[in-house]
């Protein structure tokens, strides 16, 4: 494992966490919006009158997004891992303000028709590119400036950072669909939540101007310059696999979080304002519980915690799901999303941890932000259009349920092979 850098000064740590943690949070709200508001973007910027096929269209591109995530985390990962995490986290935030400024200001297709469509994937491309590079830089700032009694906590803020982001977006959707109605929040007024996120701007130069370097990137960027792209995949392709086979029930569990909205709205026939109240729930659960998490494991270790998650995500998804189906309540979502958000706590507090320790500090971010991204791809961003392209061939709305146990039960197995795996030493 690598052996952290003593000596960052309290002060430091404080204002990397906040800078990194904040930035994060809004990174992921723009990100996650794309998805929080689908029935609304469908009925914008694809051709009316069949409405699955628009839902399924909007989330072929919500997945464009995390198609093109790998080839961010491998540029913008090797841009962090020469010139350093805070260069690269900054660059990042302005990317996403620029991709999420197109959905807010596109003209819908009835005005421009297909040319409206294409604009709006090119916005998601461009924060899908972004996030890609966002989370190694992220993950690398906070385990770097933490000190060996901290270091599970300050990586539980990168998760506790995409609570805050699924909180805030919970927050606008709901005042949005409170304050202008369903019907007209459905129309145009869902482009306010965009106009939100671009506040990114100013976070983006904070960073920039004001957080130091970490000190183990400076020390390794002494010791040993960064491999080259071929020589870097090479030499971590079986980290790359590891940090692929951790993000499964991370990335499933997340992107099932996400799906509440359009699950609640289409399958549920509940009221649009009631699904924002549960992304609210499930953001301030991920607030309140990844810290805990974070201390728990710098104690005890981050497998346990990682494995009782799945563990209890295993049992508990399909019968949550029974439950709401049977009784679509908001008293009953609220619960669901609270139990499904403990169990995502449980294990992605930890998992940032797990994440880099693999890899060396000269390719962390690379390392973490290929994994992440390719694991995002391959088994979260087909989330959406998979439970609802089999909610519609079977008619069963309880196969999200499934999808659920099977992705949590998947990492279970994994994480047991981890744990017996005897690895190597990772090099600083």
């Amino acid at each position: 494992m690598n052996h952290p850098v003593q000596g960052t000064d309290p002060k430091t740590q404080r204002r990397a966490v906040i800078a990194a943690t904040l930035g994060n949070v809004l990174e992921i709200y723009d990100f996650i919006i794309f998805g929080i508001f689908a029935v609304a973007i469908s009925k914008t910027f694809f051709p009316s009158g069949d409405e699955y096929a628009a839902l399924m269209f909007t989330f072929m591109t919500f997945a464009a997004g995390f198609v093109v995530r790998p080839i961010g985390a491998l540029v913008l990962g090797q841009y962090a891992d020469k010139v350093g995490r805070k260069k690269a986290l900054s660059f990042t935030l302005i990317l996403m303000a620029i991709g999420t400024v197109i959905p807010a200001l596109c003209p819908s297709y009835d005005s421009i028709g297909i040319a409206a469509t294409v604009i709006l994937v090119f916005g998601r491309l461009l924060q899908g590119f972004s996030a890609g590079g966002e989370i190694g830089s992220n993950v690398a700032m906070l385990v770097e400036n933490a000190s060996s009694r901290n270091r599970a906590l300050f990586c539980s803020f990168q998760q506790m950072a995409q609570g805050g982001g699924v909180l805030l977006g919970g927050i606008v959707g709901y005042v949005i669909a409170v304050v202008y109605g369903q019907e007209r929040m459905l129309q145009d007024y869902w482009r306010l939540a965009f106009f939100v996120g671009l506040v990114i701007g100013p976070v983006g130069w904070y960073i920039r101007r004001v957080l130091p370097e970490t000190p183990e990137f400076e020390r390794s960027k002494k010791k040993e310059s960064v491999d080259s792209f071929l020589e870097g995949v090479k030499a971590n392709f079986g980290r790359i696999l590891i940090g692929i086979a951790i993000m499964i029930f991370w990335t499933v569990a997340t992107q099932v979080s996400n799906y509440f909205t359009t699950y609640a709205v289409r399958e549920l026939h509940m009221p649009v304002a009631s699904t924002y109240l549960g992304q609210i729930s499930s953001g301030l659960t991920l607030l309140a519980i990844c810290p805990l998490v974070g201390m728990l494991a710098d104690r005890i270790g981050p497998y346990k915690p990682m494995a009782f998650g799945a563990a209890l995500a295993g049992v508990l998804a399909y019968p949550l799901f029974k439950m709401l189906v049977a009784t679509p309540t908001l008293p009953t979502l609220l619960l669901v999303q609270i139990a499904i958000s403990v169990t995502l706590g449980l294990y992605a507090a930890c998992a940032p941890l797990v994440m880099s320790d693999i890899f060396p500090t000269r390719y962390r971010a690379t390392g973490i932000g290929t994994s992440y991204a390719l694991g995002v791809m391959i088994f979260g961003g087909l989330t959406p259009m998979i439970v609802t392209t089999l909610i519609q061939i079977s008619g069963d709305k309880l196969i999200i349920g499934l999808y659920l146990t099977a992705a949590a039960l998947l990492s279970l197995a994994l994480i047991g092979a981890l744990v017996r795996m005897q690895r190597k030493p990772v090099p600083a």
